[in-house]
């Protein structure tokens, strides 16, 4: 009984990501599409001296955009649209249980980074931009950045009453995260005072676990703190998601 419950609700959360046409599809290839972009842009933008190496910087971002649009564009959204509808309210109230509830939920967002990651890195090494070696590395970063996002997007989307305002929070995120996180602008080509500043962000931490596994990478951070830093933000992140969500439209806190 318990099995098969927990088998129903998981399809049921993965029919209820894929009919968000709105949202589903664009989450599913714009990293693709970002890589495509990207790699054009390294074939046609002339090789000079200090300028960034596109192709070492289009696997990572890649990745965190992956890790990014599923964490909060298909979570934040998605779940204030269930509690506006009661759906949440409902479930929560029948032996399914909360707990599992938001575990369903939570495991088909992880499948669905994982088989992108996976297709992801397959397409690195097949570009000649990651080693084999590093492939295993680079898929747990992106599973621990999984896990510090996702703690982001049921931050949003518990507490959130409106299903558009949860997903233009999370895209806002989202994009903010990547555009200082040094891998859109590299932070070395920065002003110091401003890399120094945009380096405290856990965001940055994050991309440079990714840079660490890139050939000719960049790290601004030592691996030991960045990994420090994204668990302990993955830590606070989820206790807040856990302390605030809201299961009812009207509840108080």
């Amino acid at each position: 009984m318990t099995s098969s419950a927990t088998r129903e609700l998981t399809s049921l959360h993965a029919r209820e990501l894929v009919r968000d046409r709105r949202y589903f599809w664009f989450a599913l290839f714009f990293p693709f599409g970002m890589l495509g972009i990207f790699l054009g842009l390294s074939m046609v933008i002339p090789k000079e001296a200090g300028a960034p190496d596109f192709k070492q910087l289009v696997i990572p971002m890649a990745l965190f955009l992956a890790v990014t649009s599923t964490s909060l564009t298909v979570t934040a959204g998605p779940l204030a649209a269930m509690r506006g509808k009661g759906t949440l309210r409902l479930l929560g109230t029948t032996p399914i249980g909360r707990a599992r509830l938001v575990f369903t939920h939570m495991s088909v967002r992880v499948v669905m980074v994982a088989c992108q990651a996976v297709l992801l890195l397959a397409l690195a090494v097949a570009l000649g931009a990651v080693s084999v070696s590093r492939l295993p590395a680079l898929f747990g970063i992106t599973l621990l950045g999984l896990a510090m996002f996702g703690g982001l997007g049921y931050i949003i989307g518990g507490r959130l009453s409106s299903p558009d305002a949860a997903t233009n929070v999370g895209t806002f995120v989202q994009l903010g995260a990547l555009f200082l996180s040094g891998l859109t602008f590299p932070l070395w080509l920065m002003p110091e005072p401003v890399a120094n500043v945009l380096g405290l962000l856990p965001t940055t931490f994050f991309a440079d676990l990714m840079m660490t596994q890139m050939p000719a990478g960049r790290a601004f951070h030592p691996v030991w703190l960045s990994i420090l830093v994204v668990a302990a933000t993955t830590a606070v992140a989820v206790l807040i998601a856990v302390r605030t969500f809201k299961w009812d439209q009207g509840e108080a806190r």
